[in-house]
């Protein structure tokens, strides 16, 4: 078989043994991964053949979850299939469509208030300043997109400074990822923990996870920890483009050379999953 990357027979044996324990569940992060970066969440859609390729892994994987930085029920809207389980705002929301259950972590909801209010402070601050700035309130966390400013690198360290700032009286954290600067609750949880959550819940025995962003670091580090336990056997796949972090090809078990090997590199896996 030809190789659908540079180094895939290297890593084509790992695949396939992961993909042999079951139950199996199949993870997948969004913007930057499944679907371009845009100027906006809003004006984000699916590769091509990312939908269709979806439609057939929730028939071959014991569980299909979207993880995301969006809110949960955004996350839904974008992905659009009833199927898979969403996890959004970092780990800090679960969405199941089938069910309509929508779970935000109850330590988080304290806070919906208090992030709303730095959110408006920071955008009286700072908008004035940077026109382009875009405020996006998500329920249990709260983002500030810096790509449409003039100057985005400027204008997210004054964001972050600003919002570091504001947050602190109110116990909030502040955190970075991809030209945008987020505010958090002080809830010590991310990506990782939910992902390593819904593996224990559902008794999973390999996941495989694809990202492409910083934030995505922390699913990597659980699937590590529940393969060097023994509890799952886990793979973590590394999409990568030019505002990948560099610590996520080094960390990745399989990476992909840019988001465009994306649909295919999922036909093949999906295809491969097959009982």
């Amino acid at each position: 078989m030809s190789e659908l990357f540079p180094g895939f027979g290297r890593v084509e044996p790992l695949m396939r043994a992961a993909l042999a324990h079951r139950p199996r569940g199949l993870f997948t992060d969004i913007d930057g991964t499944i679907s371009s970066i845009a100027p906006t969440p809003e004006a984000a859609t699916l590769l091509p053949g990312i939908a269709e390729v979806l439609d057939q892994a929730v028939t071959t994987f014991d569980l299909v979850v979207a993880v995301s930085g969006r809110s949960a029920q955004d996350a839904a809207r974008m992905v659009g299939n009833a199927h898979l389980l969403y996890i959004g705002n970092h780990g800090l929301e679960t969405y199941e469509p089938a069910s309509g259950a929508d779970t935000i972590y109850p330590e988080a909801l304290p806070f919906i208030a208090p992030l709303q209010h730095a959110l408006e402070r920071v955008g009286a601050e700072l908008q004035p300043h940077w026109p382009g700035l875009r405020l996006e309130p998500k329920g249990a966390t709260a983002s500030i997109h810096v790509r449409n400013t003039s100057d985005p690198a400027a204008a997210e360290e004054e964001v972050y400074r600003v919002t570091q700032d504001i947050a602190a009286p109110l116990g909030l954290r502040v955190t970075r990822g991809r030209m945008v600067v987020e505010l958090r609750p002080p809830v010590e949880v991310d990506k990782g923990v939910a992902v390593a959550a819904v593996i224990r819940e559902r008794g999973l025995r390999s996941a495989f996870y694809l990202g492409d962003d910083r934030t995505d670091l922390d699913a990597f580090r659980a699937l590590r920890h529940l393969t060097a336990e023994g509890a799952c056997q886990g793979v973590a796949v590394a999409v990568a483009h030019d505002e990948a972090p560099a610590e996520l090809t080094t960390e990745a078990d399989v990476v992909l050379p840019n988001i465009a090997q994306v649909p295919g590199f999922l036909r093949w896996f999906v295809a491969q999953s097959v009982p």
